[in-house]
C-alpha cells in the first residue's frame, strides 16, 4: 500500500524536533573531542616527536580557547542570532578538525586545536539557548534531557571510539571524524533551526575583559608548563615573571568588569555564595578528576604498554558510570537538594581518587585494576554532580544573569580542567627529576664517578617523565648510554620515578577535590541571592 504525500509528512518529526538533533550533533563533537584525545596522545607523541610539555598543549590549547571565548561567543549569538553563530561554531569546529588530521608538526596541531577550541566555545552555550528558545513546556524538559544524554554519551564513548580509530587507522582520523558530522550538523541546522537573539542584550562587547582574561588564563597555564622546561624549575624567574603577570592581569581584569556596565563577566556574582560554592565545585571536579585522566592515560599506555585501544575500555569503567548515574541525579536533586548531592558527590570523588594511589612499580598489563575502585567510585561522583552543579549555578542568581552565571560555571570547568593539566604535569616533571636524582646518587658501583653520575642523571631527567614510564625505550637511550651495563638499572629508576610521581599528583588531586568539598559545605545555601 502506497502512503499519500500527507500520510508521509505526518510521519515525519516536526522540525523543531530536528533541530534538535542538529544541536546535539554539534555537542557531540565538541564533548567528544575532549575524551577521544587522551587515549591518542601517546600515539601522537611517538609521531610528531613531542615532549611531555608539547602533549599538554594539545589539550589546553583547545581548552584555553574555549574558557576565554565561551562568554563573548554567547553574547555574539544573542546580538547576531544564535543560529548564525551556532552554525559559525560548527564550520570553524570543522576546519580546525581538519588541519588537526593535516598537522605534520605540534606547532600546526596546537595552533589547530586552538580554532577547535574557537568553534566549541560557540557550539556548547548556544546549543543550550537554541533548545531554550525552540521549546516550552514539557517538550523543553525532554529536550534538555536528550541534550544531557547526549553530553553523557559522547563523554562515555569517546576514549573507546578514540582507542579504536587510532589503533586501526591512525591519531589522525580521530579528528577527520568530524568532518562528516561537522557537515550533517550545518546542513540539518540550515533547514531546522530558527533564528533567535535575545532583543534585550546589549550590543556591546567587553573587549577590555576578553583582553585581560585572555592574558590571565594564558599567564598562569603557559607559567606552569615552563616549569617542565629543561633548565627551568619552580625557583625560575621567568616562570614567577609569568605567574605574576597573570595575577597582575586577574586583579586588573576584576577591578576593571566592576567599572563596566555590561561586564562579560560580573564579579558581584561571586558575593553570592551558593554561586561561588556552584563554580568552585566545576573548578575542581576537573581540575582533581578530569585533568587527572590525562596522567592517567600516561601510565596506562607508557608504563603499563596498554595500547589505544585497552586504554580506551578500561576507562569505560571510569565513563560509564558517569553515564549510568548522570540521570538519576534530576531526581535525586528533588528529592536531597542540591547541596546534599553536590557534597556527597565530592566525597566519592574525593575518595575514588585517593584510592588511585595504590600504583605499584610492577608495569605487568594486569596491574590496572588497581585503579578500578577507583574508577568506578569517581565514575558515580562524575555521573551524579555534573547536573545539580549547572542547576545550582543559575538557580542561584538573579533571572537578567542565568546567561552569564550559566556560561560562567563552564568557564570554572575548563579552567580547571587547563589549570589541572598543567599544574600536575610541572608537578610531576619537577618530582620525577627529584627522584631520579636521588635513586642515581645512591647508586652503589666503583666505576660510577661524580661526573659519570651527573651525565646519567641529566640524560635521564632530559628524556622527560614520558620516556621515563616506558623504561626509556628505544634505541635512541642506548645510544645515549652507549651500552651501559648500568642501563636496566637506569630504566628501572625512570620506570620508578614516574609511578612515584604519578602517585603524588593524584594524592594532590584528592586533596583538590576534599578542599572543593568543603567549600561547598560552607558555601552552598538553600537560599541565596545577590546581598543588598
Amino acid at each position: 500500500m502506497v502512503m499519500s504525500l500527507t500520510e508521509v509528512a505526518e510521519k515525519i518529526p516536526e522540525r523543531r524536533w530536528w533541530a534538535l538533533g542538529a544541536v546535539c550533533l554539534g555537542l557531540f563533537m565538541a564533548l567528544l573531542d575532549v575524551t577521544i584525545v587522551n587515549v591518542a596522545l601517546p600515539a601522537i607523541s611517538s609521531d610528531l616527536q613531542t615532549n611531555f610539555s608539547g602533549l599538554e598543549w594539545i589539550v589546553n590549547a583547545y581548552t584555553l580557547v574555549f574558557a576565554v571565548v565561551l562568554v563573548p561567543a554567547s553574547r555574539l549569538g544573542d546580538i547576531f542570532g544564535r543560529k548564525t553563530l551556532f552554525m559559525l561554531g560548527i564550520a570553524v569546529f570543522t576546519i580546525g578538525s581538519l588541519l588537526c588530521g593535516l598537522s605534520g608538526g605540534i606547532a600546526m596541531l596546537n595552533m589547530s586545536r586552538g580554532i577547535q577550541g574557537l568553534g566549541a566555545s560557540a557550539m556548547m552555550p548556544l546549543s543550550l539557548a537554541i533548545i531554550s528558545a525552540t521549546f516550552s513546556g514539557k517538550q523543553r524538559g525532554i529536550a534538555i534531557g536528550v541534550w544531557g544524554g547526549v553530553s553523557g554519551l559522547a563523554t562515555g564513548i569517546g576514549p573507546v571510539i578514540g582507542g579504536l580509530l587510532v589503533k586501526h587507522i591512525g591519531w589522525q582520523s580521530i579528528f577527520y571524524l568530524n568532518i562528516p558530522v561537522g557537515i550533517v550538523a550545518i546542513s540539518l541546522s540550515l533547514w531546522a533551526i530558527k533564528q533567535s537573539k535575545d532583543e534585550s542584550a546589549a550590543r556591546n562587547i567587553d573587549l577590555f575583559g576578553f583582553i585581560a582574561f585572555t592574558v590571565f588564563m594564558f599567564c598562569l597555564i603557559y607559567g606552569l608548563i615552563q616549569v617542565n622546561q629543561e633548565g627551568n624549575d619552580w625557583t625560575s624567574p621567568h616562570v614567577w615573571q609569568l605567574l605574576g603577570l597573570s595575577l597582575l592581569a586577574l586583579v586588573v581584569f576584576i577591578a576593571g568588569e566592576l567599572r563596566i556596565k555590561h561586564p562579560m563577566v560580573d564579579p558581584r556574582l561571586f558575593r553570592i555564595p551558593s554561586f561561588t560554592g556552584s563554580a568552585i565545585a566545576a573548578f575542581c571536579l576537573s581540575a582533581g578528576m578530569y585533568a587527572l585522566l590525562f596522567n592517567l592515560t600516561i601510565y596506562l599506555q607508557g608504563f603499563l604498554g596498554l595500547d589505544a585501544m585497552e586504554s580506551g575500555v578500561r576507562l569505560i569503567a571510569f565513563t560509564a558510570m558517569a553515564l549510568l548515574f548522570g540521570p538519576l541525579a534530576g531526581a535525586l536533586m528533588g528529592k536531597i537538594g542540591s547541596k546534599r548531592l553536590i557534597v556527597a558527590s565530592m566525597v566519592l570523588l574525593t575518595i575514588g581518587v585517593y584510592s588511585m594511589t595504590h600504583l605499584s612499580h610492577h608495569n605487568a598489563p594486569s596491574e590496572w585494576v588497581v585503579l578500578l575502585p577507583g574508577f568506578i567510585i569517581a565514575g558515580i561522583g562524575s555521573g551524579l554532580i555534573n547536573p545539580p552543579i549547572s542547576n545550582l549555578a543559575v538557580e542561584a542568581v538573579p533571572v537578567q544573569r542565568v546567561g552569564m552565571a550559566s556560561g560562567m560555571n563552564s568557564v570554572a570547568r575548563q579552567m580547571g580542567s587547563a589549570f589541572g593539566i598543567a599544574l600536575f604535569g610541572a608537578i610531576l616533571s619537577s618530582r620525577y627529576n627529584s627522584l631520579v636524582t636521588d635513586r642515581v646518587q645512591s647508586l652503589q658501583d666503583n666505576q660510577l664517578t661524580g661526573s659519570a653520575r651527573e651525565q646519567v642523571i641529566q640524560a635521564i631527567e632530559s628524556a622527560g617523565p614520558m620516556a621515563g614510564s616506558n623504561g626509556l625505550a628505544g634505541i635512541e637511550y642506548e645510544a645515549i648510554f652507549h651500552n651501559d651495563p648500568l642501563l636496566d638499572t637506569y630504566r628501572q629508576i625512570a620506570r620508578a620515578s614516574f609511578v612515584d610521581g604519578t602517585i603524588d599528583i593524584i594524592r594532590i588531586a584528592s586533596v583538590i577535590l576534599a578542599v572543593g568539598t568543603v567549600l561547598c559545605l560552607v558555601l552552598i545555601r538553600k537560599n541565596s541571592s545577590i546581598p543588598s
